[in-house]
């Protein structure tokens, strides 16, 4: 059924990882798993290009603390990839971590297309600024313009079995 599926999760805003992102891994895990489909675990982020107003650094001083700020964001969005993996069953599905700088609908659509995906597996939320509500949120703009079928997931409530 599907070959290739992309799930594109925000990691870097959480401290914990939101039901949104789990209901989503959990979805595409099944999907992959289901349709023997590689799995690609996509996560956008940006770089906080606030200035430490208090210091007052040369030019040269302030491209080596921005460096270094960079190299920090990096590190931890790697570890935040790696918790969000694990305790996934890898020997069921192939999964390839992917971490990307940039805007987040821009990177999920190219990312897609250059993966050539079936699949785009995608977190919805109802949190929302003002700002979205007027442009659209993320999974909103992604569907509009991906390359394939695209799946939003919301957690539901956990009812107990009978």
């Amino acid at each position: 059924m599907y070959q290739q599926i992309l799930l594109a999760v925000a990691l870097q805003q959480w401290d914990e990882f939101s039901s949104h992102a789990i209901a989503a891994r959990e979805a595409a895990v099944a999907l992959a798993h289901g349709s023997g489909a590689q799995l690609s675990v996509l996560s956008v982020y940006d770089y906080d290009d606030k200035q430490p107003e208090a210091l007052s650094l040369s030019s040269e001083d302030l491209a080596r603390y921005r460096d270094t700020q960079m190299v920090r964001m990096d590190e931890l969005m790697a570890t935040k990839m790696q918790a969000f993996l694990a305790g996934i069953p890898t020997h069921e599905t192939s999964i390839t971590p992917l971490l990307k700088v940039g805007d987040p609908r821009q990177l999920i659509v190219a990312t897609a297309e250059a993966l050539g995906v079936d699949l785009l597996v995608i977190g919805a939320h109802s949190k929302r600024s003002f700002l979205d509500v007027l442009l659209g949120g993320t999974a909103t703009a992604v569907s509009r313009h991906a390359p394939c079928a695209v799946v939003m997931v919301q957690p539901g409530e956990k009812r107990p079995l009978a």
